[in-house]
């Protein structure tokens, strides 16, 4: 039966919740709430500075997880990480600012950190300790119990800002307008003119099609699940560029900056100059680019079908969706693994 399926799915990952605590210390800042427990939360790997938005995401959902299954309350400080974070705010800012409420709200939306700073039972997360089986990643997600739980937790917990979630609506009423059906294509153009030029940083990451094969795979998906037009999340602007030319008003997108990952897309020749590759990114803060992609993920989670490469980003998109696309396949190219 399906609960004793999920009832020893849950024993299982709830076994080292106990050794997890140390990553843990306890405080009391006052007489405040004494009948509430809060636990700050934070992001301490160590490779936090060269971590974005999703993947600061990914890597604090385990613990907002596990804090509410034990009856705490789990609140966002990005102030209290062991090193900044260049992707999600400007350096001078790191310790001054909590990124985190530049995006989203707490997790409960009434409570700030200035009244958990003053309340008596309070957890501070102090080092990088979380349980995995509750970690989004970039793996291809399947229709599982797990699924279910993160979906339901990213639902429940990441609350845009109102500000930012006003935009989404804003920009669905003007780029869905013309259909209620739109297939939505997601394609992490980075990690192909990543793996092309060989380096180390994408090793286990998914690979990813080249140009020309992903106007092939849209066109497949297109025919097969019957839409006239796509909305495509993408990261690359040569990418888009040519799928734009070869499906014209079809290929519905979000006007951001973008990156040049390449030279020249239908040629698969990665760009070598950092220079050339950041643009679009001159006098565009952080902050600003990390809104755009966030909109961009919103509305790829409100499309009636999925189609997309393996990525962090994409699967936190799936996860928003919460069960409601229509069909949903990831591409499923293997792993890149670097030669040395």
């Amino acid at each position: 039966m399906e609960w004793m399926t999920d009832l020893k799915w849950y024993i299982l990952n709830e076994a080292g919740y106990w050794s997890r605590r140390k990553a843990f210390r306890k405080c009391s800042y006052g007489d405040k709430n004494a009948h509430k427990k809060y636990r700050v939360l934070c992001n301490k790997d160590k490779f936090a500075s060269a971590q974005g938005l999703l993947s600061t995401v990914a890597g604090i959902l385990p613990n907002i997880i596990e804090a509410r299954l034990h009856g705490y309350i789990p609140v966002i400080d990005l102030c209290k990480n062991s090193r900044c974070q260049p992707m999600l705010q400007e350096r001078y800012l790191a310790k001054k600012e909590n990124a985190w409420e530049y995006y989203f709200t707490q997790p409960d939306k009434g409570i700030t950190l200035e009244e958990v700073r003053k309340s008596k039972y309070v957890e501070v997360q102090i080092k990088s300790d979380a349980n995995l089986n509750y970690y989004i990643g970039d793996k291809r997600l399947q229709p599982d119990i797990r699924t279910r739980l993160l979906s339901n937790a990213v639902c429940k917990n990441i609350h845009l800002q109102p500000e930012i979630r006003s935009r989404v609506l804003r920009e669905k009423n003007l780029l869905f307008s013309q259909t209620d059906r739109v297939l939505g294509v997601g394609i992490r153009a980075g990690y192909r003119a990543g793996i092309l030029r060989n380096l180390e940083m994408f090793n286990g990451h998914p690979f990813v099609g080249s140009c020309t094969d992903c106007i092939g795979e849209i066109e497949k998906r297109l025919k097969k699940w019957k839409y006239d037009s796509f909305f495509l999340a993408i990261d690359d602007r040569e990418y888009l560029e040519e799928i734009k030319k070869y499906f014209g008003k079809d290929c519905i997108y979000l006007e951001r900056p973008r990156v040049h990952y390449f030279q020249s897309a239908m040629q698969d020749m990665a760009q070598l100059s950092d220079d050339k590759k950041m643009v679009e990114f001159e006098n565009i803060s952080i902050r600003k680019k990390n809104e755009d992609y966030l909109i961009e993920l919103y509305l790829l989670s409100q499309c009636e079908s999925l189609y997309a490469s393996r990525g962090t980003g994409h699967n936190f998109a799936y996860l928003l969706n919460a069960g409601r696309y229509s069909h949903v396949e990831f591409e499923n190219l293997g792993e890149f693994q670097y030669a040395k």
